[in-house]
């Protein structure tokens, strides 16, 4: 089969039901993942999926004034992140089912936009995913700050080595892919162990260093609204916005989740809270005790933990930079890799990425599949990953706020277990990230504006040829139908054995 594959399946599309019931986890029933995860590994799996950490944020900390810097982390996850979070708690919860954005859509517009938004979803995680590959060798690199192995080329300088790091990226790759082939559960109890691994090197950094912080001196002079002419506006709001983003992707797992109902809104308000907290506080830190806010790179925050604790606090911080990297891959390659299960399943793409193990009922087809993509993804500078995942990434949101209005508006019958707004009031907030879409694309470099367009243009191309297809099946069958009929008609008519 191909992309082009019609929509004869046995799965209803008009009729997603509304799932609260948890199924035995031991049983791979009608092609489906089984319900294992509960609260705490869900939370875990949406905070890798939304945030894994300080960790890449670094840049956006270089891009303009510590003030202008604060207000962004301040009020870019409360219009962007938080509405997001809001639509993926009352939708997942509403649904109860694997795929996410894609299945949400086709509740609300039907197949064809279901399919477009799916793709979309598939093409912005599969970008993001290449990220942490590369986080992971730099932040390797950083353990070896202050030590004699500073400037060699198996040691602090590893990341700057093409064909070393791409070994060590690729190695982390499979490794990863060989976790979650074995299962969402074990997926999520490591990222548990992962999220306590990389919190803690901040914890320990914030205790010691935030009775430091001076923060109107921070905010003085050229820290203030003064250094406007220093903002680099695009670059800090694409940075924080990504920062900030992919909560929903948790929404693709949905149909693996115990108790979606109250766990889902649970989750997001403690991720979203985690969230906020572990990023201003460390940035508060790190800029008082490095004022060259301007020169602040990837990895910057282990060379901080080396000046408020030491060297053993700039050993732990590049550990937990390391665990943040490897959380963040394995949980969005497990969502992503629902998204395709999701796809197939409903006979939008080929059957073969519906397939589970036998045993664990995992996509495994799926998630060898993005695991190559992302090898060969890797290879491109990481800035460049990081804006056209967002511009990507936009559509996904803008698609999940109309699908969520859509629903709201003109289905208000259905029984919604847990609602993002009670009142019409608060709509325009939820409607908030559409905007930021806007900002983001039109901030974003040339280059990027365009392999943006390309990837549109690639989206509506192969979903325009897969309408097309079906109509052209549809009349077939019809003309099928109708010869057939007539060939019986006139087989009666000249038969011997008719009356």
């Amino acid at each position: 089969m191909s992309l082009l594959s019609s929509n004869d399946s046995n799965v209803d599309h008009q009729q997603i039901t509304i799932s609260g019931e948890t199924p035995n986890p031991d049983d791979v029933t009608n092609n489906e993942p089984p319900r294992v995860l509960g609260l705490l590994p869900l939370i875990a799996i949406l905070y890798f999926a939304s945030s894994g950490g300080p960790f890449g944020i670094e840049g956006a900390i270089a891009s303009g004034p510590p003030v202008y810097v604060l207000l962004t982390f301040i009020l870019v996850p409360f219009l962007w992140g938080y509405p997001i979070g809001m639509i993926t708690a009352e939708l997942a919860s509403l649904v109860g089912k694997n795929g996410g954005c894609s299945i949400w859509a086709e509740k609300a517009f039907g197949e064809h936009v279901s399919f477009s938004v799916g793709l979309f979803s598939f093409f912005a995680a599969t970008v993001d995913l290449s990220l942490y590959p590369v986080l992971f060798v730099t932040y390797l690199a950083t353990l070896f700050t202050g030590t004699r192995y500073e400037h060699s080329k198996w040691g602090g300088q590893i990341a700057n080595q093409l064909e070393t790091s791409y070994i060590l990226a690729l190695v982390i790759i499979i490794l990863i892919v060989l976790v979650n082939i074995w299962g969402a559960e074990q997926v999520g109890n490591f990222s548990t162990v992962l999220s306590v691994i990389l919190l803690l090197p901040f914890v320990i950094l914030v205790c010691i260093g935030l009775w430091h912080v001076k923060l109107k001196e921070i905010l003085s002079g050229e820290g203030g609204f003064k250094g406007r002419q220093e903002l680099q506006m695009g670059t800090l709001i694409v940075t924080v916005a990504w920062s900030s983003c992919g909560i929903d992707a948790g929404g693709q797992i949905a149909g693996e989740v115990k108790n979606a109902k109250r766990n889902y809104p649970l989750a997001v308000i403690i991720v979203l809270l985690i969230t906020s907290i572990s990023y201003i506080l460390p940035i508060l830190v790190g800029m008082q005790y490095d004022r060259d806010w301007e020169n602040w790179q990837d990895g910057q925050f282990s060379d901080i933990a080396y000046r408020v604790g030491g060297e053993w606090l700039n050993i732990f911080m590049s550990i937990g930079g390391m665990a943040s990297s490897i959380g963040l891959f394995q949980c969005n390659l497990c969502t992503v890799s629902r998204n395709l299960y999701s796809l197939s399943s409903r006979g939008y793409i080929p059957k073969i990425f519906s397939k589970l193990t036998p045993k664990r009922g995992t996509p495994w087809v799926g998630i060898i599949f993005v695991g190559t993509i992302v090898a060969l993804l890797i290879l491109m500078p990481f800035q460049s990953i990081l804006n056209l995942d967002m511009s990507i990434y936009g559509f996904v949101a803008m698609s999940e706020c109309l699908t969520y209005l859509k629903l709201y508006f003109f289905n208000k019958d259905l029984e919604r277990p847990f609602k993002a707004v009670t009142s019409p009031f608060g709509l325009p907030l939820m409607a908030a990230p559409m905007l930021f879409t806007v900002l983001i694309i039109v901030f974003s470099p040339h280059d990027i504006q365009w392999k943006t367009a390309v990837a549109v243009g690639i989206n509506f191309s192969i979903v325009g040829i897969r309408y097309l297809y079906q109509r052209y099946k549809a009349k077939r069958k019809i003309r099928s139908e109708y010869l057939d009929y007539e060939s019986e008609s006139l087989i009666k008519k000249f038969s011997i054995n008719s009356d």
